[in-house]
């Protein structure tokens, strides 16, 4: 059976499963304690890794917000403001892109025929990578600034 464009897109999705991430986070488990508590099955392990992107994008939500409301940036971003100017273009843009990637990705383990949950765990991972490399690369930047 071939993956239609929906179960692709059901990778962008796979946010969704936050009711079953909360099961295993309500517990307040790490990362790697909630992997450990999945048991190696994709779906738990999907939503642990759901959970930990989430926590992640809220720091970086976070730093752009602090950038974006920082004198040094107020006339690059061309107002003060998260969701004013470059800084509103910049997140909304990434976002779309790791997205599209993730998607991608996801849907590269199985292009031809359906392999079960793997698509959505390997989707979510690439999310959870992208959303880290995104967090650590503002981190510089705020180093850069704090350095003037």
């Amino acid at each position: 059976m071939k993956i239609s464009l929906y179960s692709v897109a059901a990778i962008v999705s796979v946010f969704s499963f936050s009711a079953q991430a909360q099961s295993l986070t309500n517990t307040n488990l790490s990362y790697e304690q909630c992997l450990e508590a999945a048991d190696g099955n994709n779906i738990k392990m999907t939503s642990c890794t759901v959970t930990e992107a989430n926590r992640i994008l809220k720091i970086l939500e976070e730093k752009y917000d602090k950038m974006a409301n920082s004198p040094q940036f107020k006339t690059w971003n061309q107002g003060a403001g998260m969701f004013n100017g470059n800084f509103k273009d910049l997140y909304s843009s990434w976002l779309q892109y790791r997205d599209k990637y993730c998607s991608l990705y996801g849907y590269s383990m199985s292009p031809d025929e359906e392999q079960g949950n793997i698509v959505q765990l390997t989707g979510a991972e690439c999310v959870l990578e992208l959303t880290k490399r995104q967090n650590k690369d503002m981190d510089v930047i705020l180093k850069n600034i704090s350095d003037f």
